[in-house]
This record gives structure tokens, C-alpha cells and sequence, in this order.
């Protein structure tokens, strides 16, 4: 999971919530359209087209508005505050055929158990391997574990996707695979998005696969 740094909703969903807020139609299914779209699309911009939960990239045609806190467990107001909205896939977020993400994670809700993209931890929570596994950081902590498995991070399919991000980073499946040099130049672009601001699928489990590289190459040749 990869920390989400939240910028300004949009001006047309920032005017919706000004002139709303007090009345009866303040809630997100209340929202028209185009302002959802509006919402989205910052979202997707915001995240650098990445899942919020899973890491996966994401378009318009492949995502849904997430609401960290369920809808269904909100108050009034919480459904539409847009530190409670992330972008996931996939586009139904009702669509549980994938085994992972968003639609797993439903209804359930526990802020205590739940580590969420937004914390400034998130990304120090969880620790990945070669095989694309994922589990908690430190070993056994409850939080992580619980959001693993509310969201199914260490399902199957996701842990394949996951493996093969990594093994064609690293160019394991070829004889071209990356030196030493090339991992410390990686390293310090992994996290800086391309020229129509898409981040690299997965590029916090490749940081960290980077960082744990070059470690181990530096403890064979000490």
C-alpha cells in the first residue's frame, strides 16, 4: 500500500458541498454525476492512477470511488468528505470476482484494525517478497494482518501480479537483469511519476525490493 498525500477536492465538488452541506441531499448517492466524475478524475490524478488499496494501475474505465469508511457505517457528512475517498479498482466496486481489493473489504469496518492509505505508516506496515507474498510489519502485528486479510492482499491473483511486476522490473526472466548502478538510479526514480503523471504499477513493493537488493548485494561483497 502506498501513502496517499490528499491535495484540494476540485472547485465543482468543493461548490456541491458549499451549497448542500445543510440540506436534506447532502450524501454521496445524492451527488450528480458530473461532479462525481469531476471527484474521480482528481482521485485518479491524486494517486498517480494506482489503486489505493492494491497498487494496481487504474483509469477512468477500470476504477470506482471508494469510500474508506464504508458508506453504509457513515454519518451524516462522512460519505462525502473527501479525506473518506480514494480511487480503486475495479469500475463495480461491488464486483468480488477478483478476490482482492475494494469489493472484498464491503461493509466491514474497524478503524482500529484497519491501516489505511492515508496513515503516514502505511507503507512501512507491510513487507513484501520475491514470491509477491505480502504479510505484516513486524511479524504478526494485528492491524496489518487484519487489512491483508480484510482486503485479500495476500490473494493468489494478486500475488501473481504482483510477482511478475517485480520479476520483469528486475529483469529475472531475462538475461538482462539489472546491476547494482542500475538499482540505485531505480531507486530514486521508482516513486516519481511519468510525464502524464502515471506512477509504476506496484512501485512501492519495488522500492522495496530495491532497497533489499542493493542490501544484500552490499552484504555478499562485504
Amino acid at each position: 500500500m502506498r501513502k496517499i498525500v490528499k491535495t484540494h477536492a476540485p472547485a465543482v465538488y468543493r461548490h456541491w458541498v458549499r451549497h448542500n452541506a445543510a440540506g436534506p441531499g447532502y450524501s454521496y448517492a445524492a451527488m450528480p454525476g458530473p461532479v462525481k466524475q469531476c471527484l474521480k478524475d482528481r482521485l485518479l490524478e491524486e494517486q498517480g492512477f494506482l489503486c489505493a488499496y492494491t497498487g494496481l494501475e487504474i483509469h477512468d474505465a477500470t476504477s470506482h470511488v471508494e469510500h474508506l469508511k464504508p458508506q453504509s457505517r457513515c454519518r451524516q457528512g462522512e460519505d462525502v468528505d473527501y479525506r473518506n475517498l480514494v480511487a480503486c479498482f475495479p469500475k463495480d466496486g461491488g464486483d468480488t470476482s477478483y478476490g482482492y481489493g475494494a469489493p472484498v473489504k464491503g461493509s466491514w469496518w474497524d478503524a482500529a484494525l484497519f491501516v489505511s492509505p492515508l496513515s503516514m505508516e502505511c507503507e512501512q506496515r507491510f513487507t513484501f517478497a520475491w514470491s509477491g507474498h505480502v504479510r505484516a510489519f513486524p511479524d504478526g502485528y494485528q492491524v496489518a494482518t487484519e487489512t491483508i486479510d480484510r482486503l485479500g492482499l495476500d490473494r493468489q491473483a494478486l500475488c501473481k501480479l504482483r510477482r511478475q511486476a517485480i520479476y520483469s522490473f528486475f529483469g529475472f526472466s531475462s538475461a538482462n537483469s539489472i546491476t547494482k548502478t542500475d538499482a540505485r538510479r531505480l531507486l530514486q526514480e521508482i516513486e516519481k511519476p511519468n510525464a502524464e503523471g502515471h506512477l509504476r504499477p506496484f512501485c512501492f513493493v519495488l522500492k522495496q525490493m530495491l532497497e533489499r537488493y542493493l542490501s544484500n548485494t552490499d552484504a555478499h561483497q562485504g
